[in-house]
């Protein structure tokens, strides 16, 4: 037990001295490839990013899902994530929460066809890796909670800071 309470303090105090380099004001923008579990189709997305205090940034993203098995699909979110350093101040990981507003759009027979409009949650983690002082990468999923999309977004990113 001492072994274990021994790891956890170490590991709280390497994370704790290695927050994010992520300042109050900086703006990102980004592309990324995403795909949704439920309707089982890739997407693809845009996002921007602005930090709102050092750590805790926002963002804006639209993804767009293409059509398979007669169902496309395309949401906006807006997210918070805080960021934690790890290691080298260039891995960062961090949790995520927000809105999600869903579009779905079906195009089967005629009992299924028409649109749906929905208005959930986010919630989820990501890890970005900083190549340079402008250009990251991100792994990122989020379970979005909608009605009848209920569906999990796994989504890998590029983003540029100015």
């Amino acid at each position: 037990m001492k072994k274990i309470l021994t790891i956890v303090c170490l590991l709280m105090l390497g994370m704790g001295s290695g927050f994010a380099q992520v300042h109050e004001n900086e703006t990102a923008a980004g592309v990324n490839l995403v795909y949704g579990s439920r309707i089982e189709s890739m997407g693809i997305g845009a996002r921007f990013q602005y930090g709102v205090l050092d750590q805790l940034r926002a963002e804006v993203g639209f993804n767009y899902f293409f059509e398979h098995n007669h169902i496309s699909c395309w949401d906006v979110n807006i997210n918070a994530h805080y960021l934690v350093g790890l290691s080298n101040n260039q891995l960062y990981i961090y949790p995520l929460a927000g809105i999600n507003y869903t579009m779905v759009d079906y195009k089967g027979d005629l009992n299924e066809k028409g649109e749906e409009n929905h208005v959930g949650l986010n919630l989820g983690a990501g890890l970005e890796y900083e190549l340079n002082e402008h250009w990251g990468v991100n792994l990122e999923y989020r379970h979005t909670i909608v009605r009848k999309v209920d569906q999990g977004v796994i989504g890998l990113g590029l983003n540029y800071k100015f």
